[in-house]
């Protein structure tokens, strides 16, 4: 048995090849360099973001810079126009000045002015977008001193396409009534407008559905008579009680739903049938203006909860009104199981049994 091979003298022997250093605990300062370069750089990373993009929007919050950029009238001033309308809609108080500023709205409206003797036809999408979110800024300022333009928009109509900014007017009338008070809006030019726009014809034919989809009744000249009858609720009046009175039997349902919402709102009782109706949750008349399934259900939701609101405008405005018939239609939506509503089916409820608690809590508290 051969023995094995001595170690050279070149070769160094196992047990005196050098040891590897001790493992230490890390310290404190390599943790800290561990975790606060990357932090750095995410931090400069999000800083360096954050500046471009309010570079990116830089004066978007700025509402002369806003007008600056829809008064240029590029393909961009649309979308200037719907940032500004957003900033005149927000609850911010900081922007109450800008909600009061006459200027600002003489310069927009003559911008409008400007914008409505130009020609449109339905290849114009960006155009007739612009002067609806035109018309819906000057609505919501608490000065009148866009008027006149808005009743320019809402009488004019040269193209079919020009009853949507017909619509944005009418609207926008009815809001700028809401911020400067109705009564400077009850009688005059105003009062004329709105009363012949609700009493706009039907189109000769409802429009052509598309391919793959049900047919609508939705009728655009009818439903100006509806947010006619809409902007006459708010402002009220005589002359406007007088024709809403008339609006209840109209054919047209979104036409006599905002007629009844409207007299609801100045306590008028002739609403009530009309308000029986709306809280009817199979009134399939309620969504034949929708092509849509989808659209139909929202619809349906929409009508049942504004003809609860406009039950408590009635109650509140007319605390002597007889409303046992609308109690037994929110009875009704409360305790049936509501197979018609596909949509926020608990909701309507839950408002149709808060009405008839207020309602009844109105009736049991004494009067001054």
């Amino acid at each position: 048995m051969s023995l094995p091979d001595a170690p050279s003298a070149s070769e160094p022997s196992r047990a005196s090849a050098p040891s590897l250093p001790p493992v230490a605990p890390p310290t404190a300062t390599f943790i800290l360099q561990l975790f606060l370069i990357p932090l750095s750089i995410v931090t400069i990373v999000v800083l360096l973001w954050l500046l471009f993009g309010w570079i990116a929007h830089m004066g978007h919050d700025n509402a002369a810079e806003l007008v600056r950029g829809i008064e240029r009238g590029d393909n961009a001033s649309g979308q200037l126009a719907f940032e500004l309308a957003a900033l005149l809609r927000s609850s911010d108080r900081k922007y109450d000045t800008l909600r009061n500023d006459a200027e600002l709205a003489t310069r927009l409206a003559t911008f409008l002015d400007r914008d409505l003797a130009e020609p449109l036809t339905r290849a114009d999408d960006k155009r007739v977008m612009r002067r609806m979110y035109l018309c819906r800024i000057i609505g919501e300022f608490h000065v009148s001193a866009g008027l006149d333009v808005l009743l320019r928009a809402a009488k004019e109509e040269r193209d079919p396409v020009d009853v949507e900014i017909r619509f944005s007017a009418i609207e926008a009338i009815a809001a700028l009534a809401d911020h400067c008070g109705p009564e400077l809006f009850q009688s005059g030019e105003v009062m004329e407008t709105l009363l012949a726009a609700s009493r706009t014809a039907d189109d000769s034919s409802s429009p052509s559905s598309s391919s793959g989809r049900e047919p609508s009744s939705y009728l655009p000249h009818a439903e100006l008579r509806a947010v006619a009858a809409y902007a006459l609720g708010v402002i009220g009046g005589e002359q406007a009680t007088a024709r809403l009175r008339l609006m209840l039997h109209d054919s047209y349902p979104n036409a006599r739903f905002n007629a009844a919402t409207g007299l609801a709102r100045h306590g008028d009782t002739e609403c009530i049938g009309v308000l029986i109706e709306m809280l009817d949750p199979a009134n399939d008349l309620a969504i034949k203006d929708e092509a849509n399934p989808n659209d139909r259900a929202r619809k349906r939701t929409t009508v049942l909860l504004n003809a609860i609101k406009a039950t408590l405008q009635l109650a509140k405005a007319n605390p002597n009104a007889d409303l046992a018939p609308l109690n037994s239609a929110l009875d009704n939506l409360i305790h049936s199981p509501l197979e018609t509503v596909t949509i926020d089916r608990s909701k309507v409820q839950n408002a149709a049994a808060e009405a008839q608690r207020l309602i009844g809590q109105a009736k049991q508290s004494p009067r001054s």
